[in-house]
């Protein structure tokens, strides 16, 4: 189904529920409008990749293998990636850092073995260089795409955005309490439309 038709029948469902009446339809309507308005101005959802090592035997190719596919899903999605890595061993050796070579390619060293990530010009850190990776705990880092070809990459903070459908609570809470079916209509509306534009992302492809 288009996000066209999911949004009238989010809007119809809305109104049906609260009471089928003019004005529910039109309250499940302008709170449908301020949905929009509010997810458009939230930040861009974030997908999650993780890379965790055996820490019996870490190999650090993984860890390669890891930024590629994170480069590879923002230049097809444009969409930022929440990368954890995570080299847990259960001794300081090897050592994993991370840093750039003269070409401008992200470098990984582990102890004397070194390997690139084979896209110079990409990779523009905004984290320390070089950055070591604990063997104790993990590191995230944040990967946002910066212009054509490009990618922006800094420690990523721990703090998660609240989706804005749990706004509607109170207003639905109080809809029932008040017996007011335009305020449940408008409740619901703002609930049903959140929920799709938060997950517009992620629906298929041919989807236009």
């Amino acid at each position: 189904m288009s996000h066209g038709y999911a949004i009238l029948l989010a809007t119809a469902a809305a109104g049906l529920i609260a009471g089928a009446g003019t004005h529910t339809f039109a309250a499940a309507a302008v709170a449908a409008a301020c949905a929009a308005w509010l997810t458009r101005a939230a930040p861009t959802p974030v997908q999650a990749l993780y890379a965790n090592l055996d820490p019996d035997h870490p190999d650090g190719d993984l860890l390669l293998d890891a930024c590629r596919q994170a480069l590879a899903f923002i230049s097809r999605t444009r969409r930022p990636v929440r990368l954890r890595l995570a080299a847990f061993t259960r001794v300081p050796r090897p050592v994993f850092r991370f840093n750039l070579t003269r070409d401008a390619d992200l470098e990984l060293a582990r102890d004397a073995r070194r390997d690139t990530l084979n896209q110079p010009g990409v990779w523009l850190p905004d984290h320390p260089l070089p950055l070591t990776l604990p063997h104790d705990r993990s590191v995230t880092l944040l990967l946002e795409p910066c212009g054509p070809g490009r990618v922006r990459a800094s420690l990523a903070r721990s703090a998660r955005r609240t989706p804005h459908g749990y706004l509607a609570l109170l207003p639905a809470a109080a809809a029932c309490v008040l017996d007011l079916d335009w305020l449940l209509a408008a409740a619901l509306g703002f609930a049903f439309h959140t929920y799709l534009f938060e997950h517009q992302p992620e629906r298929a492809a041919e989807d236009p």
